[in-house]
């Protein structure tokens, strides 16, 4: 399915000149030209050519998101066993997401809310105060992720020095687009970009709260609250810098597919703004996946919920396990406006068997009802790929392209 916005033309209409102008236009047009060539240097001349030609050297851009990576306990305990000895202070997550790292990797963009922060002096910590070591941030930059939110219920489980201190520290290290928490007004005040092939993006983070605080507990710049004005202050911002806004959403209700009124008011606010796409995230499930028209027309991409991505429960179960993970294609178009194209919902698993200690991120087209028989939600059914099947379609409707390895329903 194609969308085309109708804003962010590179060059307006102009009014026609009177014929009897046109040659002598040209003719000064064709002056200055030459004295050019004689007068400017070659490296000037280069960034000039980019500068005015900025449109024409766009390309296409190949985007993915999944949701909330939310590490605890056991799966540090692996990951420690990973890497060198255990207790040894070295940590590796990688073989967690070893059977989906081609599909992030093959992107250009890629996204993912860290729903924990990263602290190597409180150690490894699961519910109710999450905390997970630095090196995940350099495991998730490996795996190919470039867009990283921070803006979660969770976020704020070890108050302002793990939130906004050293978690921005640890973010700003690393070459990445970052949002959703912030060490001070400076960065609270800048818009997130990152550019790819020529496009431009602005990201834009935002919680319903978090755990333990009111928002009036906190300095207004630590983490992004979903505000109106507040969106809508940034979302203006991030227009002017960008060809491309995405904004990620961390709301919903927990265990709930469906979207609540919150999200449905602010999805419609975030789709008249003209925001491009819209990644939800928090309620540890699947949901719908829509396009929203905007009061101008346009149209945007709304996630309700991506579900979690990496992920141990207790008690595990199968709608916790089946997850999402949005791709599509931004498209430049000759008239200066970006494209939504190839639309594409991909089913994962969270692989848990914890009698043998194997946890891991496939893609359902990957998974086999052989996995699904050792793990601990998914081996209760007889046809696990079959019901992975039914309730993504049954949640994820049919207006966007599932590709799970089945054949079109």
């Amino acid at each position: 399915m194609q969308q085309k916005p109708t804003r962010r033309r590179i060059d307006s209409a102009k009014p026609a000149l009177p014929t009897g102008k046109i040659l002598i236009c040209v003719l000064v047009v064709a002056l200055i030209a030459m004295i050019a060539v004689v007068l400017v240097k070659p490296s000037e001349e280069t960034s000039a050519s980019t500068s005015q030609n900025h449109a024409l050297d766009r390309k296409a851009v190949r985007f993915v998101a999944v949701g909330d990576n939310l590490p605890e306990e056991t799966l540090g305990y692996y990951a420690d066993s990973y890497s060198g000895s255990i207790g040894d202070g070295l940590y590796d997550y990688s073989p967690f997401y070893e059977p989906i790292k081609p599909y992030i990797q093959a992107a250009d963009l890629a996204y993912v809310k860290q729903e924990v922060h990263l602290d190597d002096s409180i150690g490894v910590h699961g519910y109710p105060s999450f905390n997970a070591p630095e090196s995940l941030a350099q495991d998730l930059v490996s795996l190919g992720f470039n867009m990283i939110g921070s803006a979660s219920n969770h976020i704020y489980d070890w108050g302002y020095f793990g939130a906004c201190e050293r978690n921005r520290e640890v973010w700003n290290a690393q070459n990445v687009c970052f949002a959703g928490s912030n060490n001070n007004e400076e960065e609270a005040h800048t818009i997130a970009c990152i550019e790819k092939n020529g496009i431009r993006f602005a990201f834009l983070d935002y919680t319903y709260g978090v755990n333990g605080y009111s928002e009036s507990d906190l300095s207004w710049y630590e983490v992004n609250y979903i505000s109106e004005e507040r969106i809508k202050n940034d979302v203006t911002l991030a227009h002017e810098c960008a060809d491309v806004v995405i904004v990620a959403m961390h709301w919903g209700i927990e265990n709930q597919t469906s979207p609540s009124e919150f999200q449905l008011t602010y999805a419609q606010l975030l789709a008249d703004l003209e925001v491009d796409i819209v990644l939800g995230s928090h309620p540890h499930v699947i949901g719908d996946v829509s396009w929203v028209e905007g009061q101008n027309g346009n149209k945007t991409l709304v996630c309700y919920s991506l579900g979690n991505f990496l992920s141990h429960h207790a008690y595990p179960e199968p709608d916790n396990e089946l997850e999402g993970m949005i791709s599509c294609t931004f498209v430049p178009y000759d008239d200066g406006s970006i494209g939504i194209e190839d639309v594409v919902f991909t089913p994962l698993v969270n692989h848990t068997d914890d009698s043998a200690g194997v946890f891991a991120v496939y893609a359902v087209k990957d998974y086999s009802n052989e996995l699904a028989r050792s793990a601990a939600a998914l081996s209760r059914f007889d046809d696990a790929l079959q019901w992975l099947h039914d309730e993504t379609y049954a949640i994820v409707g049919t207006d966007i392209r599932i590709d799970d390895g089945f054949s079109a329903a």
